[in-house]
């Protein structure tokens, strides 16, 4: 390590998505390659901190929460003084008091677009991470040229680092898999943004077809309205909506391809669970973070965004085929275990830190 300085991660408890988990596993990570590291959860952050415990982070891991939440921040980052500060998608209230608190080696974590942030807080909290944090890091590309071209941040302050994943031992065969049916799955929040409703179009022109079965894994706040329409269109009964799920590993061995219908997905680190569980992917060629992934992998299959007619006849030759792409998920694998692992992301997040520190030029990635 080239400094002992510590490390401060700020991280929100809600609402709960994959900065939850990522940030706990970027810790771990962090640790294990000799960081102090402490990890802060604005919020009673349940979740996290069960997810901090089993990565062995009980110890180092705080939660603050109710009326007098901003006291104990503020406390926190001037006993904190001389620390990297590295916040990721704070409200603003935390985004004041950082600033406020004159953090030298603040760094920001954009795992989001700024101009899907509506509101005016969201905007603000922005803002103040353009003014004053030290440099800026962005999950994809495109989350990078979105920043830049908003005026957000100046793009010599910023880096793009890839998530990253852990890579787990190749899914194992499974009879869950019926060489009767073709099981197309939706996974992740159920909200408009994430493709729900387009996953309805999909099912509609696939309907007739006796040898599909089609399943929604998740929860969110479009599920009771997706439910609705499905049954509007009467293909309600075609449709098993599982809700959120806690072994999230079982459900994929249920799937032979996953339906990934973001308008825009910041990084799509859906697509790295779904080979790592030996399930393709059919998803949108579009300018996001996700379809960057995408991209990089044989065994994700991509169409014109709104093309449910060309999605429609993938899914139909897949099925007829009964051949999963196993050459390609495996390809796929190694793609993953050298560019996406959380390894190479906690490299990546060093080399800011490091750049923060003045040890190391700075070097923007961008644009591309």
């Amino acid at each position: 390590m080239s400094s002992d300085r510590p490390i401060l991660h700020i991280v929100p408890s809600e609402p709960w998505g994959g900065i939850q988990a990522l940030v706990p596993m970027l810790a771990r990570e962090q640790v294990a390659q000799g960081r102090r590291v402490t990890m802060l959860c604005l919020g009673r952050g349940e979740r996290v901190r069960a997810i901090a415990r089993d990565y062995g982070l009980g110890a180092v891991t705080r939660s603050i929460a109710g009326p007098i939440a901003p006291l104990r921040l503020l406390i926190t980052l001037f006993g904190a003084r001389g620390a990297i500060v590295h916040t990721h998608c704070e409200p603003i209230w935390a985004a004041s008091l950082i600033a406020l608190s004159g953090s030298q080696r603040w760094i920001a974590h954009a795992h989001v677009y700024c101009d899907d942030e509506l509101t005016w807080k969201k905007r603000l909290s922005r803002r103040l991470q353009g003014w004053f944090a030290k440099r800026h890091i962005a999950i994809s590309h495109s989350i990078g040229r979105a920043l830049i071209a908003t005026g957000t941040v100046r793009a010599e302050t910023l880096d793009v680092v890839h998530n990253g994943v852990v890579i787990g031992p190749e899914a194992p065969p499974t009879n869950l898999r019926s060489a009767a049916r073709f099981t197309v799955g939706f996974a992740g929040r159920v909200v408009a943004e994430k493709g729900i409703f387009d996953f309805l179009d999909l099912v509609e022109l696939l309907a007739a077809d006796e040898r599909l079965v089609f399943a929604v894994y998740g929860d969110g706040v479009d599920l009771a309205e997706a439910r609705t329409r499905a049954a509007a269109r009467g293909i309600d009964h075609r449709i098993v909506f599982h809700g959120y799920v806690v072994d999230i590993a079982a459900a994929w061995d249920t799937l032979d391809i996953v339906a990934i219908f973001s308008h825009r997905e910041p990084f799509g680190l859906v697509f790295l669970e779904a080979v790592q569980r030996g399930v393709p992917s059919i998803s949108y060629a579009n300018d996001s973070g996700g379809s960057e992934v995408a991209a990089t992998l044989r065994s994700a299959y991509r169409v014109t965004p709104g093309d449910m007619t060309a999605a429609a006849a993938i899914i139909r030759d897949l099925a007829t085929s009964r051949t999963a792409p196993t050459e390609a998920l495996a390809q796929d694998r190694a793609t993953i275990a050298a560019r996406f692992d959380i390894a190479t992301m906690a490299r990546g997040v060093e080399a800011v830190y490091r750049r923060v520190e003045g040890t190391t030029a700075p070097e923007t990635t961008l644009p591309r």
